[in-house]
């Protein structure tokens, strides 16, 4: 079973995508912040991350740089969630190999795009 790492603040939407994710085959879990998604990351080694640009404290972009800093991690899978105008193109570069927006995602849509991410990771 696939492996799915929830970056995101919002219990909420946590919850909500982590239903996302069973629904495709997948084991889900969430953390709230950079910090806790690198130690789950450590532990419990994901096939890919959802992550929500504006997280509680931090951005997500931190996390990012993290991530890309590490051989072991540089490839791995990233969507990103979230409500802020970013740029797919900008974001390439750090994994992200697909946008959510939260204010107009459809549950088809992120199943299909979880179902793509998850299938190409390792």
């Amino acid at each position: 079973m696939k492996k799915l790492l929830i970056v995101e603040d919002d219990k909420n939407w946590a919850d909500i995508l982590c239903g996302y994710a069973a629904a495709v085959g997948a084991e889900a879990r969430a953390v709230v912040s950079g910090g806790q998604a690198m130690e789950m990351i450590d532990n419990w080694q994901p096939d890919a991350i959802v992550l929500d640009m504006l997280l509680a404290g931090e951005t997500a972009v931190a996390l990012l740089n993290e991530l890309r800093s590490h051989a072991d991690l540089a490839r791995l899978p990233i969507v990103v969630c979230s409500n802020v105008g970013v740029n797919l193109a900008d974001l390439q570069p750090f994994g992200v190999r697909a946008l959510l927006d939260k204010a107009s995602i459809l549950p088809d849509e992120v199943r299909a795009i979880f179902r793509e991410v998850l299938d190409g990771a390792k």
